[in-house]
């Protein structure tokens, strides 16, 4: 296996560390999304912002075209991900998944993603972004943006968190 790759999932795997910090903390307040935590959306300066639960199931789609699809791997499946993808608003209210299926996939495609990545040789790493995304060149940059990615979110969650009156830290 490729040092690099190991490296780059390696980084993938410990950013998912904190966003479970945050996400955790969101989850124990409401832990199967029914008394509005996960839900609840704030408005901020007139800015609506997205709620704890578009965030994960955006995590999930975009880390399995980052990380899945853009990199040749195994693409999982899941009905509701075209709801959140970049600029999309979430599944209508009546159609959204319940909070354990957007979990168990959060889980499920970081888990596949990770032991993907950590496979990747140079050559892989060094072939077009086939994203069309301007992130980078090589498939190791698409990489590198999902770390970013996941990072910025992070930033939403904790956010979301003191919004919500959870302590962080």
């Amino acid at each position: 296996m490729d040092q690099e790759a190991r490296f780059l999932a390696a980084m993938m795997d410990r950013t998912r560390e904190y966003t479970m910090f945050y996400l955790g903390r969101l989850l124990k307040a409401d832990p199967d999304g029914t008394n509005g935590t996960l839900h609840k959306r704030f408005t901020c300066e007139g800015t609506t912002l997205n709620s704890a639960f578009w965030t994960v199931a955006h995590l999930a789609t975009t880390e399995n075209g980052l990380l899945l699809r853009s990199t040749g791997g195994p693409v999982i499946k899941f009905s509701w991900a075209k709801h959140y993808t970049l600029g999309a608003h979430g599944s209508p209210e009546e159609e959204r998944p319940h909070v354990e299926e957007v979990l168990h996939m959060f889980h499920e495609v970081h888990r596949q993603a990770i032991a993907h990545v950590a496979t990747l040789g140079q050559e892989a790493l060094n072939k077009p972004n086939p994203t069309g995304l301007p992130f980078g060149d090589q498939v190791r940059d698409v990489i590198t943006h999902a770390i970013r990615h996941e990072g910025s979110h992070i930033g939403h969650l904790g956010w979301l968190c003191k919004l919500h009156g959870i302590p962080t830290v």
